[in-house]
């Protein structure tokens, strides 16, 4: 092991990549506090350079990997806000939190995906959204909210009016929401959408055959990466 902290050294033998790593690792206990826990560690690409991501039980931060100096910039736990990723959609994770944005790319899927996972133990109330590029900026294609829900309010009992029939007046409010409801609901998904979806598959395609072809994705992981790609709609 590299480090002479053990939580570096046991989050760092649990990284499946560590390639481009070597001097961040080294140099990382001189950033962590004594009161603080390293939880889990990933190679990444972050301020234009090979880079480390590191979550502790109190901040996380990229750390970038250079033989003259680092660089590195770390969030609070407690500020963080919504999480950007989806390894199937792209191979980093953008995080917003109170004190700005930490986004990293290029990490390996297991490494990232335990990262995240950890993150979300750590962060309850964490807003996790997959976005992909779309024709003008980025999409949104899927919007998890993990708060648990508000419990629905009890109907009120209505007043009885003399020569109201109560039942008919309450089934012609519940035939109004459910028009409602309908009205609201998003339409059939344009064409230009759906062919945009159809290239998205291709582009996404191919980055997977070249983390294959990197040694990131093993023939298992490929096929199974593959199959989920052509499933989406």
């Amino acid at each position: 092991m590299s480090s002479p902290r053990r939580d570096i050294a046991e989050a760092e033998a649990r990284m499946r990549v560590t390639f481009g790593t070597r001097t961040a690792i080294k140099n990382l206990h001189e950033i962590i506090d004594p009161e603080e826990t390293v939880q889990e560690l990933a190679a990444c690409l972050y301020a234009g350079g090979d880079g480390l991501l590191i979550l502790t039980d109190k901040r996380v931060m990229g750390l970038r990997d250079d033989y003259s100096k680092y660089h590195y910039r770390d969030h609070d736990l407690a500020g963080v806000q919504k999480l950007d990723y989806d390894p199937v959609v792209h191979d980093g994770f953008a995080l917003t939190t109170a004190s700005g944005r930490l986004v990293v790319r290029k990490m390996h899927v297991e490494d990232s995906g335990r990262l995240v996972a950890r993150l979300r133990e750590l962060v309850p109330g964490l807003v996790l959204e997959v976005t992909r590029p779309g024709t003008r900026g980025r999409v949104p294609i899927r919007r998890e909210a993990l708060r648990a829900p508000r419990p629905a309010a009890a109907p009120a009992e209505a007043p009885a009016t003399p020569g109201v029939d109560v039942p008919a007046a309450a089934a012609a409010q519940a035939d109004a929401a459910d028009a409602a409801t309908i009205a609201a609901a998003p339409g059939p998904v344009p064409a230009p959408v759906a062919a945009q979806a159809d290239a998205d598959k291709g582009v996404l395609m191919g980055v997977l055959a070249d983390l294959h072809a990197k040694g990131l994705l093993t023939d298992a992981e490929l096929a199974a990466k593959l199959a989920q790609v052509a499933a989406k709609p």
